[in-house]
């Protein structure tokens, strides 16, 4: 019997922490463009790049402060600082096909526990 480990790299597959961060991004993604019927201003504080403009990409997330433990578990709050490391041409994409094939050349490892 093969270790969960050992399975992935027969299957060439993503572990289940690496595919819900990448699927995070993409609703994140899909929320701040407008695709899906959300109000990402209910979801989220974002930053306005037209008054501030230090680093990163156009569509950062404010990280909501938590003061509970189980609240950074949260879908709002447990990839921000992943999500506000991107690069710009990939959160900037016009289609979400686009956005998922850039997202893949990203090197996400250091957000995920192996």
């Amino acid at each position: 019997m093969l270790h969960y480990c050992e399975r992935l790299n027969e299957l060439e597959a993503e572990t289940l922490e690496m595919r819900r961060l990448k699927l995070d991004f993409v609703m994140y993604y899909n929320i701040l463009h407008d695709f899906v019927d959300i109000d990402a201003g209910s979801l989220f504080d974002t930053i306005n790049c037209n008054v501030i403009r230090n680093r990163g990409h156009s569509l950062r997330i404010i990280k909501q402060h938590c003061n509970v433990n189980c609240h950074s578990s949260l879908f709002v709050c447990r990839n921000v600082n992943a999500w506000n490391s991107l690069p710009e041409h990939v959160v900037n994409c016009k289609t979400t096909a686009t956005f998922k094939r850039r997202l893949s050349t990203v090197d996400l490892t250091q957000f995920v526990n192996f």
